[in-house]
């Protein structure tokens, strides 16, 4: 079944119910049927089955521009609107789209020569953060994400009726969300900015039970604010591996509420689950039934890069002559007896010391459960003897010495090679859109030294 379908079966069912909630604004499901029918027609003089960039920031007036397009039959493409209009005329020149609408809702026409060969089941497309180089576009089918809500609803509490995902729409986590939401008949709480303290407000008004979609920082955060969660039923936390201190600690502050630990990926969906850590803390859960991996390049202890293949994958990236059925995760990984999946970094991140591998992500999960470090990323520096050391980053309360740093890595099993050569407390990190730490960018401030990088200390 469509997405579109499904969104107006609800439309049926739910009339004026409120479907989405912004901030001090709200929309009936009507409503935000009967809007986007109005920018449809506004679509209606461009040929159906091309693609319509989207760069809207408020998320009621991106989905009436969303649905304006299903309702077309043309296919939307969700940009980040925190993109430079350098970097987004380039994915529209690259990529062949006709149509874009621009945060101020004006309508631009580009009627390129050049089309691509896009699947009739395409629901949407998206791009990769493109941190390390130009973003890459990927086709979003209709089956994969109805597939993804079914397991979705194996593992959320009945009684959930508000999906709540504070995130940038722009990014397949909140995107999913409130597409899921609009398809059960929910409604969606989200912002425009990130803001605890402003989302509490919001979710206070609203008296259902919930269930949020987040990532550890915006975790964090919570539980800064010591916000009130009393209506929420589980949290999905997805992006990044949470630190055993945050789960434990949320879960004393909130022991109501399921912790559901997920990994995933724009072009995968979900991969693996954690309830309530009852999978090894270490791990990122067990594999969903549908999800089948394989990995290449293994290394003596069976770690390598992790491959994926499942009924929730998307349909390739645009412009791609060949479909390669298993998607390529980009994460050292391995598999466990128990069928658990263990992460240790991105394929990029991989240090080589003395030429023995190390994997940064698995030693700073490990570092985040000392008191004195609340966020940690490990990244290289070039070392004559060794080809490069490691160094850690890290944001905390208090300095920390190198000897509890060892003890602690030693404790868990890490190797002395493993241990950081150097530990640099910073007051702030940089961080992406959907608020991971900006590791790449983090490295090359690091490496370049400077003025832009003193403002970190």
């Amino acid at each position: 079944m469509k997405i579109l379908d499904l969104i107006k079966e609800q439309v049926y069912l739910k009339q004026e119910v409120k479907a989405i909630y912004i901030e001090n604004q709200s929309i009936s499901f009507r409503e935000l049927w009967n809007e986007s029918e109005i920018l449809a027609g506004k679509l209606k003089q461009y040929p159906e089955n091309i693609m319509v960039g989207i760069a809207i920031k408020h998320p009621i007036q991106f989905m009436k521009w969303y649905i304006a397009t299903l309702m077309n039959n043309q296919i939307p493409c969700v940009f980040d609107v925190n993109l430079t209009d350098e970097k987004i005329k380039h994915l529209i020149d690259i990529y062949y789209i006709d149509v874009f609408i621009a945060d101020s809702n004006t309508i631009s026409y580009f009627n390129h020569s050049n089309h691509n060969n896009i699947s009739n089941d395409t629901l949407h497309i998206g791009f990769t953060s493109g941190t390390t180089g130009t973003p890459k576009a990927y086709m979003r089918n209709n089956d994969s994400w109805v597939k993804s809500f079914k397991y979705n609803e194996k593992l959320m509490q009945d009684n959930t009726q508000v999906i709540v995902a504070p995130g940038p729409h722009a990014h397949s986590l909140s995107l999913y969300a409130m597409v899921y939401a609009l398809c059960t008949g929910r409604g969606f709480i989200g912002q425009c900015n990130f803001n605890a303290q402003s989302l509490e407000k919001v979710m206070n008004k609203i008296k259902e039970q919930k269930t949020m979609f987040i990532v550890p920082t915006m975790l964090h955060s919570l539980l800064n604010y010591k916000v009130n969660l009393e209506k929420v039923n589980s949290v999905f936390s997805s992006g990044a591996k949470l630190s055993n201190t945050i789960f434990q600690t949320f879960k004393k502050e909130y022991p109501q509420i399921d912790v559901i630990e997920f990994f995933g990926s724009s072009e995968a969906s979900f991969i693996s689950y954690n309830i309530n850590g009852n999978a090894s803390i270490e791990s990122v859960g067990k594999l969903f039934p549908s999800v089948k991996v394989k990995f290449t390049n293994q290394d003596k202890d069976n770690v390598g890069i992790l491959y994926v293949k499942s009924d929730m994958t998307f349909s390739g990236y645009l412009n791609d002559e060949k479909f390669e059925e298993w998607i390529k995760i980009g994460d050292w990984a391995s598999i466990s007896e128990q069928n658990e999946l263990f992460l240790y970094g991105r394929e990029s991140d991989r240090l080589i010391i003395g030429g023995k591998n190390i994997y940064p992500e698995s030693i700073e999960q490990n570092l985040l459960n000392l008191k004195e470090i609340d966020e940690a990323i490990i990244i290289s520096e070039k070392h004559n003897k060794f080809g490069e050391i490691a160094v850690l980053i890290y944001i905390g309360q208090e300095k920390i010495s190198y000897l509890k740093v060892k003890e602690l890595l030693l404790e868990c099993g890490f190797s002395r090679y493993e241990i950081p050569s150097k530990l640099i407390k910073v007051n702030k990190m940089i961080y992406t859109s959907s608020g991971k730490i900006a590791r790449n960018k983090m490295k090359i401030l690091y490496d370049i030294g400077g003025e832009e990088w003193n403002q970190l200390l």
